[in-house]
């Protein structure tokens, strides 16, 4: 859908690069990390910002939420984008505050009612505060993998067998700097039907960590064996869940039965403050193509069978040990501690992109 710019106050241009951007985001054709488009989302909220005609703090969060949908949220289940508008719209809302809250009770009245309370800073140092603080946002995200893998010391130890799952660049940074101090040895899950588990274990054996890949269904064999799991993951749920890898919870599972610890290596910009439950697949999951399942030269075989291909599995928060971010290592049940630091509750459904009355009430005051 169209938006009409003089309605808005959104300058053309910079509809046009969200259209581009809402167009990348539904490529799956290309290939893209979740950092890439945590930064490329940064960057047009930033250019979103400067280019509106706005005046409130209000005014700025309704722009924001309208032009939200221009990023396909639920289509591309790119969900660190949503995350990062949430972060942002965060920082509006105590930008606009300013220090204020100087007890407890007045803090939490403002952490509830964040936009009823208006402020008398003029747009200009509004916006300045506001850049200043995507600024910090935007180092933070850059820190992230560095942050994280500077503890794979403090994790792994020498002669230890680690059993990983996929492929994620997070992960593999992590191994191979622990690789740097300590000699251990790493078990790679191929992870079918996308086999994407052979590109972890040659990029491993190429930084000289012994690597051995075996099929999925041998996990269970080996498992027993194994010190520790680590892997990546998509998504982590506000109560610790994950939308990880399909596979993942098959993996996890074992790992429960023989009692090895699992550990998720995940920057925060993955943390989601959303709920999201293994049986309501629509909201969940993604449904890919079965064409790296099946052989399309048997049309005879299509024409009786039919094929589910979901990308994703949903873990359960008690299966997993320890959460490794780029704040420190955390348990599944401190996340709802990190949700709140990091999100208002207002902007926890972002599907729903009606404005509060209490963000409209900033603009009558």
């Amino acid at each position: 859908a169209v938006v009409s710019t003089q309605s808005t106050g959104v300058p053309k241009e910079t509809l046009v690069q969200l259209e581009e951007f809402s167009a990348y985001l539904k490529d799956h054709r290309k290939s893209k990390t979740s950092y890439e488009s945590v930064i490329k989302t940064i960057n047009i909220l930033k250019e979103l910002i400067c280019a509106s005609d706005w005046v409130t703090a209000g005014e700025l969060i309704k722009i924001i939420k309208t032009y939200s949908k221009y990023l396909p949220l639920i289509l591309s289940n790119e969900t660190v984008v949503s995350n990062v508008i949430r972060r942002v719209l965060k920082i509006i809302r105590e930008e606009n505050e300013g220090p204020d809250a100087t007890s407890f009770s007045e803090g939490l009245a403002i952490f509830f009612r964040s936009d009823s309370k208006s402020s008398t800073i003029g747009r200009k140092d509004l916006q300045d505060n506001i850049l200043n603080s995507i600024v910090e946002l935007l180092a933070e995200q850059e820190n992230s993998k560095s942050n994280i893998i500077t503890m794979a010391l403090e994790h792994i130890h020498a002669n230890e067998l680690i059993l990983t799952y996929g492929h994620s660049n997070t992960v593999r940074e992590f191994l191979l700097h622990g690789r740097k101090k300590r000699n251990f040895r790493v078990v790679v899950c191929e992870s079918g039907p996308s086999l994407i588990g052979h590109k972890m274990a040659k990029e491993l054996s190429d930084g000289g960590i012994e690597t051995t890949l075996i099929a999925d269904s041998a996990a269970f064999a080996i498992i027993h064996a194994v010190n520790k799991v680590i892997i990546g993951t998509h998504t982590i749920m506000a109560d610790g869940a994950l939308r990880a890898p399909n596979g993942a919870h098959q993996l996890t599972l074992a790992a429960q039965h023989f009692s090895v610890p699992v550990i998720v290596c995940a920057a925060l910009y993955k943390l989601s403050p959303t709920h999201l439950c293994s049986y309501d697949q629509d909201a969940f999951n993604k449904i890919i193509g079965p064409e790296n399942m099946l052989n399309f030269s048997n049309t005879k075989l299509h024409s009786k069978v039919l094929a589910s291909n979901p990308e994703f599995d949903y873990v359960p928060s008690e299966l997993i040990e320890l959460f490794i971010t780029n704040t420190g290592g955390h348990a599944p049940s401190y996340l709802y501690r990190i949700v709140s630091e990091l999100y208002h509750p207002h902007d926890n459904d972002l599907d729903n992109m009606c404005v509060e009355e209490s963000d409209e009430e900033t603009d009558k005051t």
